[in-house]
């Protein structure tokens, strides 16, 4: 007689932390630094620097397109907040993603940039992160090493990849 009393309770229960643990799939965390694996992050680069953003990508179901867009939100010689639609990338993915920013070869112009991205799941956008950064020809990185020194001397605008 017990047992069928608390048998509600027990499915109860179990329902409700099934419910718990099943949540939509979201960007975790989005964070900027000087190698592929963002080991230390940071928000501040020297205009030769390439930079990494990685955006850790939670709950997948399945794989997701990441849109990766970078802003020249206040940057010499840039119309405030243009777009830069060189820069976009779509990444089809089934765990985390890591955006590549590789310098122009006369170095980023100094200022604030920002990198949004969007995760959309056949289609509908599940959500989106956004993370300001600055580059100052004063800044210089915590690993200025890595910078790409692979492209050609002649390289007039920034490049970006997913990696």
């Amino acid at each position: 007689m017990l047992l069928k009393r608390a048998l509600p309770f027990v499915a109860g229960a179990l329902l409700a932390l099934v419910a718990c643990s099943a949540s939509t799939a979201h960007i975790g965390s989005l964070q900027a630094g000087t190698d592929h694996d963002v080991t230390t992050p940071t928000t501040t680069f020297g205009e030769h620097d390439t930079i990494y953003a990685k955006a850790d990508a939670d709950n997948l179901p399945n794989k997701v397109t990441m849109q990766w867009q970078l802003i020249a939100e206040n940057v010499k010689g840039v119309k405030p907040n243009m777009a830069l639609p060189q820069m976009n990338v779509n990444q089809d993915m089934a765990s985390d993603g890591t955006y590549t920013l590789s310098p122009p070869a006369a170095g980023w112009p100094d200022g604030t940039y920002k990198v949004i991205v969007t995760m959309m799941d056949q289609g509908t956008q599940r959500d989106q992160k956004s993370l300001e950064f600055t580059v100052g020809s004063g800044s210089t990185s915590s690993d200025s090493g890595s910078s790409d020194n692979s492209s050609s001397s002649d390289q007039a605008s920034p490049a970006a990849s997913p990696s």
